[in-house]
């Protein structure tokens, strides 16, 4: 199962980089981990690969997700942090703070697997509405764009319209403005 989450990364000189990504938890008797997999090239995948550490972001406000795929809003607030750990969102509903300790290189998506080494819940996370899915599956696509066939964009984009229209708050809604005005200006610069 993968998990939607924002993960906060730091390179050597403390510059933090903030991504949305899908986790893997890895079963085993004795450690927590959890499976890392950016593409490459990417900075996260730079970050972890040179410190070691990431902090894994459980977040039920769907803005920070279209925010960051869409370039809209980049500035998050973030906690203080230090060496051991990279920092977490402000608003995050539960964060792992993890550590690197495997990586298998892939010409795609390499796996880093990462130890949990300290875990702190915020506030309860009650889960996704059907408009909070709508946004985080069209952040999903509008990563695709050019990898994926425009009109299953299209397609997906009306369908996933539907939870927006039935169950979107104002957060929702201007998530979903924001990802798609970045669809439409790649459909306008692209057909």
């Amino acid at each position: 199962m993968i998990h939607e989450v924002i993960v906060t990364t730091v390179n050597k000189d403390k510059k933090v980089h903030i991504a949305p990504m899908g986790v893997k938890f890895l079963q085993t008797d004795s450690k927590k981990l959890v499976q890392i997999s950016p593409f490459k090239p990417s900075q996260t995948l730079n970050n972890i690969l040179e410190t070691k550490i990431a902090t894994v972001n459980f977040i039920d406000n769907v803005k920070v997700f279209s925010g960051i795929v869409t370039g809209e809003k980049k500035d998050w607030e973030l906690e203080i942090f230090d060496d051991k750990c990279a920092p977490h969102l402000q608003n995050t509903n539960t964060h792992m703070n993890v550590k690197a300790i495997e990586d298998h290189d892939d010409p795609v998506r390499p796996r880093i697997i990462c130890e949990v080494i300290n875990e702190q819940i915020h506030r309860p996370f009650l889960g996704f509405n059907r408009a909070q899915f709508s946004v985080i599956e069209l952040a999903v696509l509008s990563t695709r764009l050019g990898r994926i066939d425009d009109n299953k964009i299209r397609d997906e984009m009306k369908y996933l319209k539907i939870g927006i229209d039935k169950t979107a708050g104002k957060n929702e809604k201007e998530a979903w403005e924001w990802i798609e005005k970045k669809i439409n200006i790649y459909f306008e610069n692209n057909d």
